[in-house]
């Protein structure tokens, strides 16, 4: 085989499975990083590394959170008559929380990358 020509793959294996033994190998195999189930299996009949999507849902939680306080801080900020001092207290605490929450994204996306992920 030339160095410039693809692998070929030659052989095929086929199993039978139960209906929700294949619906559980089809959920596992779409959240990881394969894009084909075909893929996925191969890595798990050969023992390769197989990457897989991880959702932290309390950290989901709280950036539904944090998303719903911006929008309603957004609606203060351009809703209300304040004095000129009001306004400028709640555009400074605007900009802080701004400024935590950028923080705290770029903290938790440099864990996510950590050794081994990408």
């Amino acid at each position: 085989m030339r160095s410039g020509e693809p692998k070929r793959l030659r052989w095929r294996v086929g199993i039978r499975l139960k209906k929700e033994d294949f619906e559980r190998l089809r959920q596992e195999s779409s959240n990881s990083t394969c894009r084909t189930m075909s893929e996925y299996c191969r890595k798990l009949l050969l023992g390769k590394p197989v990457r897989v999507f991880y959702r932290d849902q309390s950290f989901d939680a709280f950036i539904d959170e944090v998303i719903v306080l911006r929008k309603d801080m957004e609606a203060i900020r351009q809703g209300g008559p304040f004095s000129l001092e009001g306004e400028r207290r709640l555009i400074a605490l605007q900009e802080e929380i701004k400024k935590c929450i950028n923080k705290i994204f770029d903290h938790v996306c440099q864990n996510r990358k950590g050794p081994g992920n990408s």
